[in-house]
C-alpha cells in the first residue's frame, strides 16, 4: 500500500511536469492540472490517513 501511495504521488507530479512541458509558452490545460492534482491528492490521502 505504501508503494501504491508513493507511485500515485509520483504519477501526479510527472503529469504536471509533462503538461507544463507540452504547452510551455502558454499555460497548461486546466483539465490536466485538475486530474493530476486529484491523482497526487489521492496518493497523499492514502499515505497520510490509511497508512498511519
Amino acid at each position: 500500500m505504501y508503494y501504491m501511495a508513493k507511485s500515485l504521488q509520483l504519477l501526479g507530479i510527472f503529469s504536471i511536469l509533462i503538461g507544463f512541458i507540452i504547452k510551455y509558452p502558454k499555460l497548461m490545460d486546466p483539465k490536466l492540472l485538475l486530474a493530476s492534482l486529484i491523482i497526487f491528492g489521492s496518493g497523499m490521502v492514502i499515505d497520510k490517513y490509511l497508512l498511519k
